[in-house]
């Protein structure tokens, strides 16, 4: 592929591609890869890989991989060649070369800790390819799709969970030799396959580790019911089993991982559960290894379960007009209500879709008494041509006391825009202003945030994976919203499948749902095998759409086929290996599907 001048990146990459087609020695996985770049938009003619300041080194392929480079990078000394390890989303967690020519040249490119690689923002490259396709890559030279980045040579090799076989980033060797590409990609090989091991042995030691405190709180005096719980395990005593069971029991287990995803978390957590009861979860981590292995819970039950909610013709609303009635949704609308009326300013944290301006807006319309409700979304970049507008933006709308201020989506600003956030709210005087709602993401909030403790209250809106019982009073709500005749609901089964769906993407997920199943003929009961791909999956991810797109086909293929796995491989052109592989990623149980 020749060497261009940056023009119309978009239509010289198009014309490469063209060329690359018709060339018969061009690689299939190399023209995929470049059809992706196009689908993305990367322009060609430059590099533009996206920073994130604080890479996390305290992840399980960190820490193993680590180690290994040391070593590497001891034997490869004072030689032209790279070595990085990457998450699964292409962010460079660390990178190591002692040739000073080549360590100018990489970070010319961007190709260094904290910046990502992924196809999305570079186009074909050794880790992104390699990440997207789930297979080791070599990308040489011109192979690449950005102009800067044709100079180099790189083999790249996805590192997988030894049991999991989730994908956890990507091992990549980078240089600009050209030397022999299979010695580099046997390399390349030799130590990810080193790194999968090493983290083969941190996951045993973690296990044992986890077992022997749960077998020492089950043996205590006073034991009651104990719950062990780490990425990969799950064990409960006899007392918890046969104390929540059902609903209970998945919501339980829902709060209990995302404690113990936390680490900064210690103490006790009291959730409410669907039956009305409430369970106290008190942690304790594992301090057996220098890692974290999980977390052991001793959970006491209070109360007795309620009668649940009459299911009637329509869906439960509450006098705001939302619909649902789960205990901790009703939490978060009460604690929302109770903050406006009082004036206070508000910190809405809550997962993307989950209904944050929706409620903002309904408690509006209630106690909103002529103000004007006025919503700021996050500028699009950094850049001070962007946000000296929006802060000039955000200081005169909180000066006028007429208007109810929400800024939206704040976990986006970077640390020195939220600083002068925090300097424009610390000097507001409060008896002149308009009223402040913030809303944010709870993965990106930590808890000593100082923008976060400027406001008076702050509530947290739970996913919908936590409100069971408001499944069935959701889907009333969207049929009749789409379907305003009202001829058409939901077989039990169906319900019950929904219901388990894990909703990554919550309440807005399901309203999609909805809306393309109204979109069938009137009157006819959605059955389960109405529901669409994504509601036949137990995976909490957020998928791209390449990755959605990928998921359907082996849905539809697995259903095609009566979950036969092996004829649906058959007729994906993949290896079986692979199919199990990809349906572990994606969630997909095939005896789910019959």
């Amino acid at each position: 592929m020749p060497r261009r001048q940056p023009g119309s990146s978009l239509t010289a990459a198009r014309e490469l591609y063209q060329e690359a087609t018709k060339d018969p020695s061009a690689r299939p996985l190399v023209v995929a890869s470049w059809q992706r770049s196009m689908e993305y938009e990367v322009k060609s003619g430059c590099i533009d890989a996206p920073y994130f300041e604080n890479p996390n080194l305290d992840s399980p392929l960190a820490r193993a991989a680590l180690p290994i480079l040391n070593r590497l990078h001891e034997q490869l000394a004072d030689d032209p060649v790279s070595t990085m390890v990457t998450d699964r989303n292409g962010v460079v967690l660390s990178r190591k070369v002692s040739h000073e020519a080549l360590t100018t040249r990489l970070n010319r490119v961007q190709l260094a800790p904290g910046h990502v690689f992924a196809e999305r923002y570079v186009g074909t490259n050794g880790i992104g390819t390699a990440l997207a396709s789930g297979r080791p890559v070599m990308i040489a030279g011109s192979e690449h799709y950005v102009e800067a980045l044709r100079d180099f040579h790189c083999a790249a090799v996805p590192i997988l969970h030894p049991t999991r076989r989730a994908l956890l980033g990507a091992f990549n060797l980078t240089t600009v030799r050209q030397g022999s590409a299979g010695m580099l990609m046997a390399l390349a090989r030799s130590v990810a396959g080193q790194i999968e091991s090493e983290i083969a042995a941190i996951s045993s030691r973690r296990e044992r580790a986890l077992f022997q405190d749960y077998l020492d709180a089950c043996s205590s005096v006073r034991p009651g019911p104990v719950l062990a719980l780490s990425r990969d395990v799950v064990m409960m005593n006899e007392q918890l089993r046969s104390a929540v069971t059902g609903p209970d029991q998945y919501a339980l287990l829902d709060h209990a991982r995302e404690v113990a995803d936390d680490s900064r978390f210690e103490g006790t957590r009291s959730i409410a559960l669907p039956s009305g009861r409430v369970a106290e979860l008190r942690v304790s981590r594992s301090r057996r290894e220098d890692s974290d292995a999980g977390a052991i819970f001793r959970v006491r039950v209070i109360g007795r379960p309620q009668p649940g909610p009459v299911i009637s013709d329509g869906p439960t609303r509450s006098s705001l007009g939302l619909v649902g009635s789960s205990p901790q949704w009703l939490r978060a609308v009460a604690e929302t209500e109770a903050a406006f009326v009082a004036g206070s300013s508000l910190h809405l944290v809550g997962e993307a879709g989950v209904g944050k301006r929706t409620l903002v807006e309904a408690v509006h319309r209630a106690h909103g008494a002529g103000r004007r409700l006025e919503m700021v979304e996050a500028p699009l970049s950094e850049s001070p041509h962007a946000t000296e507008p929006w802060l000039h933006n955000v200081r005169e709308l909180l000066a006028q006391p007429s208007i109810v201020v929400v800024l939206c989506d704040v976990h986006l600003l970077g640390d020195h825009l939220r600083r002068q956030l925090r300097s424009i709210l610390a000097h507001v005087d409060g008896t002149a202003t308009g009223e402040l709602v913030m809303t944010s993401q709870p993965s990106m909030v930590t808890t000593d945030d100082e923008l976060d403790r400027l406001c008076d209250a702050s509530v947290e809106v739970p996913p919908l994976r936590h409100r069971y019982g408001d499944i069935e009073h959701l889907v009333r709500f969207f049929l009749l919203k789409y379907r305003p005749s009202g001829e058409s609901g939901c077989s039990p089964d169906a319900l019950a499948m929904l219901r388990r769906c894990p909703w990554p993407e919550n309440v807005r997920q399901l309203e999609s749902v909805i809306r393309g199943l109204a979109r069938r003929p009137s009157g006819r009961i959605i059955r389960v095998e109405d529901l669409p791909p994504e509601c036949r999956v137990s995976s909490h991810k957020v998928l791209t759409t390449i990755e959605a797109l990928e998921r359907d086909a082996i849905l539809r293929g697995l259903m095609d086929r009566s979950s036969n796995v092996q004829r649906t491989a058959q007729d994906l052109g993949i290896s079986r290996a692979t199919m199990y592989r990809k349906m572990r990623r994606y969630g997909i149980v095939p005896s789910s599907l019959t």
